[in-house]
């Protein structure tokens, strides 16, 4: 077996990263599909219109997806990371049941991870990389992702 080297491992949990938390989203907006009727009390003791199940559910799938391929990763990932921020805060956040504050928590955890992904941009596979036609290059830096020019220190005295 080939040995990988570290910004091809890096490259690939990075891919990793993105489908597990994209695939929370995706289920997650399927049981809102599939099964309707397990959220239907859910949305009426929240307040939520009924009729907002589908959008949501929508959003959900659609932001996932691009997080999952690497398709406007950043932007996905910031919209989610906001979405299940306010949703969360209106739903989860109950300080007198704990059930609730661990959803509360647990969709915290997600909006870390979301931000990670913001934050490292959508890594060496991604379709973006593809249609952008930057499949050697490290996401949003525009440099070699071999690392070729190294930047040597400058020494006392000179100028760049």
């Amino acid at each position: 077996m080939k040995n990988l080297s570290q910004q091809q491992m890096q490259g690939l949990a990075h891919v990793a990263a993105r489908v597990l938390i994209a695939s929370f989203f995706i289920a997650r907006a399927l049981g809102l599909i599939v099964d309707p009727s397990s959220m239907q009390q859910f949305l009426v003791d929240s307040l939520i219109p009924e009729q907002l199940r589908w959008p949501n559910a929508a959003f959900e799938i659609l932001a996932a997806l691009a997080i999952m391929f690497g398709y406007q990763t950043r932007t996905a990932a910031a919209l989610l990371a906001l979405y299940v921020f306010w949703t969360s805060f209106i739903l989860n956040y109950l300080p007198g049941d704990p059930y609730a504050l661990g959803a509360f928590w647990r969709d915290l955890s997600m909006i870390g991870g979301l931000l990670l992904i913001y934050s490292h941009g959508r890594g060496r596979y991604a379709l973006d990389n593809y249609f952008l036609g930057a499949e050697g290059q490290d996401a949003e830096t525009n440099t070699t992702s071999d690392n070729s020019e190294q930047h040597q220190p400058l020494e006392a005295g000179t100028t760049t």
